[in-house]
């Protein structure tokens, strides 16, 4: 895959950052239903870019994002938020910060290597219907489908 594809996740995700409703969403859904937000970007990139929902691909998403959010970004992120509360260690919060925004980078350009064979639709695809073959669970939570329902209200008013 071109480097300038496996770029575009990372430079959707940096731009999507810059609204702190769209923050506040994602943050919600990782800490309340432990959601990968590069996962929640990823679909959201997805259906923007006018790919098709699969369901192989999505499980295949999913897998890689839950298993590096379990073995790396969720022990960084405490390791984190226990400095943070620390005031004689800022410096190591901030360098524990960086690792751990370098881990987002590195799923969030690993993640477009899963959706080459992808089919495009050839117009924008509903958010919602990325986030279902993602985000299966929503099925059962009624709090996670209002929470997914929020963010692509998000994404839908930019």
């Amino acid at each position: 895959m071109d480097d300038s594809i496996k770029q575009d996740l990372w430079r959707y995700a940096l731009t999507r950052w810059q609204d702190t409703a769209f923050e506040k969403a994602c943050l919600h859904l990782q800490d309340e239903f432990q959601v990968p937000v590069s996962l929640l970007l990823c679909g959201l990139w997805l259906a923007a870019s006018g790919k098709q929902p699969d369901a192989v691909v999505g499980r295949r998403l999913a897998e890689l994002a839950g298993q590096f959010e379990t073995d790396y970004l969720r022990p960084l992120r405490a390791v984190r938020r226990k400095a943070g509360q620390d005031e004689r260690l800022p410096e190591f919060k901030r360098q524990i910060q960086q690792v751990e925004l370098e881990g987002e980078r590195w799923l969030l350009t690993t993640l477009p290597t899963l959706c080459d064979n992808l089919l495009p639709a050839g117009k924008p695809v509903d958010a919602m219907a990325w986030l279902l073959v993602l985000v299966p669970e929503v099925a059962q939570c009624e709090g996670l489908q209002r929470a997914l329902s929020e963010l692509v209200g998000l994404q839908d008013a930019s």
